[in-house]
């Protein structure tokens, strides 16, 4: 069994998921993946996704910035997809037309509470960044039953509409960062490495027990190292939601489900070295 698969953003080049994908693959035998970084010009995803499609492709990923871009591009979605307004996953049909799905909740849900063992349940939560990865936290998480989201980003009213959107879900409220006070269990960094500095206080740090952020790097991003500075007792980056959404896709494009510990205990023996 073949397939040619890709991940899209911009920027690509310090991505892992073929690295994932390689070793998720390699845990079947006959099955062969072709998995590629693939860089969208910002003003041409739709062509970008068509092109590889048009060569031959089977399915991609999508990363920043196109995740609500990706959505309106699909003709069919889960209904995962359907309530983030977002989709990380694009399946290209026998008939022509793409679905998309969206793991990235899943993804996070599974590595903070499943490997690394913290529940969310009655957590007072922070959100940071009103975009694609946020708009794919959102409902995932309200399923855990934390006390209270909050929303916040450089611009209010997009923070405003997006709680607005999913406080049928549960506890979502919106604010800007002047008025963020120190009372959150749980911080998550859901914008991209441009976005930074964000304008945070060291007092914001000053009850969590978990701050997350949704990229990684061989190094620890910059509110992980402020996070450490602050004595935030776990600092966890994107790698493990990298993964656990990957193996979502994975099952979705193949049909195979892969073991994603054994993708984890490598990386971290491993890590930088790659």
């Amino acid at each position: 069994m073949n397939f040619k698969l890709t991940v899209i953003g911009n920027p690509i080049q310090h991505s892992k998921s073929p690295w994932i994908h390689t070793r998720f693959a390699a845990q079947f035998s006959g099955l062969n993946v072709d998995y590629s970084k693939t860089e969208s010009p910002l003003d041409a995803f739709e062509q970008t996704v068509f092109s590889f499609r048009d060569s031959g492709g089977n399915g991609a990923n999508v990363t920043m910035p196109f995740k609500e871009q990706a959505y309106r591009l699909c003709d069919a979605h889960s209904e995962q997809a359907k309530i983030a307004k977002a989709v990380n996953i694009l399946k290209f049909m026998d008939n022509g037309t793409i679905y998309g799905d969206n793991a990235d909740g899943i993804g996070f849900i599974r590595d903070v509470q499943h490997n690394h063992n913290y529940d969310l349940a009655g957590k007072r939560i922070l959100l940071l960044g009103a975009g694609g990865g946020t708009r794919g936290l959102l409902y995932p998480l309200l399923q855990t039953k934390p006390q209270s989201v909050v929303i916040a980003n450089r611009t209010l009213t997009k923070a405003q509409h997006l709680a607005d959107e999913f406080r049928q879900y549960g506890n979502v409220t919106a604010k800007d960062f002047k008025d963020l006070e120190a009372e959150f269990d749980v911080m998550v960094d859901c914008t991209s490495f441009d976005s930074w500095p964000l304008p945070l206080t060291q007092d914001i740090f000053q009850n969590c027990t978990l701050v997350y952020d949704l990229k990684y790097s061989d190094k620890p991003t910059p509110i992980l190292a402020q996070a450490a500075d602050y004595g935030v007792k776990q600092c966890l980056d994107g790698f493990g939601m990298l993964v656990e959404q990957a193996a979502e896709s994975f099952t979705l494009w193949t049909g195979f489900k892969p073991d994603t510990a054994v993708v984890l205990d490598e990386y971290k023996a491993f890590r930088g070295t790659f």
